[in-house]
This record gives C-alpha cells, sequence and structure tokens, in this order.
C-alpha cells in the first residue's frame, strides 16, 4: 500500500459519516449486527456486537476510500444528519403494533 494514499484515507476517513446500523442474524440463528454507510454504497460490514460491527467498518471505511483515491474516483462528502424517527415495522407486526425508533438508534456517526 503507499503509506502517503493509507495517510490521506485515513484522514478522510475520520470525517462525519453516517452509519446505519441494523439488527440481523447469522445463517446459524445467532444475533448480530449488519452496518453501512449510506454515502458510500458498497462500504458495509457486520459484527457479533454494535461495536464490533462499527469497528470493523472503520477499517472497511479506510480501505474502500484508499481504493477510491488509487482509481482517481471522488470520495463521497459526509452527509448532514437528518433529524426524523424511523419505523421498525418487523418488531410486533403480528400484534398489529410498530415500534419507534429514535435516528439517533438508526445512524451514529463512525
Amino acid at each position: 500500500m503507499n503509506e502517503e494514499r493509507l495517510r490521506k484515507a485515513k484522514r478522510l476517513a475520520d470525517r462525519p459519516y453516517q452509519v446505519r446500523i441494523v439488527p440481523d442474524e447469522t445463517t446459524d440463528g445467532k444475533p448480530g449486527y449488519f452496518v453501512r454507510i449510506p454515502e458510500m454504497p458498497g462500504c458495509v460490514s457486520d459484527g457479533d456486537t454494535v461495536e464490533e460491527a462499527k469497528r470493523h467498518l472503520e477499517l472497511a471505511k479506510v480501505d474502500f476510500i484508499y481504493f477510491l483515491l488509487e482509481d482517481g474516483l471522488p470520495v463521497p462528502e459526509p452527509q448532514l444528519l437528518n433529524t426524523h424517527v424511523i419505523l421498525n415495522m418487523r418488531d410486533g407486526m403480528d400484534k398489529g403494533e410498530a415500534q419507534f425508533t429514535d435516528i439517533s438508534a438508526a445512524f451514529l456517526p463512525a
């Protein structure tokens, strides 16, 4: 890896990108979390816990940006965080209920 490009990728990755966290489960039914950066389609990761998923995403984000720089492609700018409520229809659907979650639970700074 080019050290100068890697330093630049790490600096750009420190910007306040949104992180979308979705509860998930593995193929054997164990709980886990899927994470992605909306501004960077394809920059995704996962983990057994929210913290682990976010750590994995931090590494993926640096690599993602590094290869954008290597290919001479633009690095997306962080977008301002929208303040709205997310409706989680998956929980309680069989009871005819919906659960509201504050946006801060779904979008966390990277």
